[in-house]
């Protein structure tokens, strides 16, 4: 997980925010950089990759179990950096560590 990029710091959000919050994030970093608003300005690029950063976080988030499965995922990489304890996921939806 090293190489990718925290999706909370991609929009500019915390984990505890609330969907709504990284609702709001999301729409507006989607108008700041969506590639139609863009043309064919030299930011372009940067621009269309931010975007493509920002949605992907947002379909991750978004979603109540795939975000519950990335904070887990997020735990058990920050317990690989010397936290002690352990994370499970827990049929029911939950967790507990």
């Amino acid at each position: 997980m090293s190489a990718e990029k925290d999706l909370y710091t991609v929009l500019g959000a915390s984990p505890s925010d609330s969907v709504q919050q990284l609702r709001h994030r999301y729409q507006q970093l989607a108008l700041q950089y969506h590639p139609d608003r863009l043309g064919g300005s030299s930011e372009a690029d940067s621009g269309v990759k931010k975007f493509l950063e920002a949605d992907a976080a947002w379909r991750v988030l978004s979603d109540q179990n795939t975000r519950r499965e990335y904070d887990l995922q997020r735990r058990g990489h920050d317990l690989g950096r010397g936290e002690c304890g352990y994370a499970y996921g827990c049929r029911c939806g939950g967790g507990f560590s």
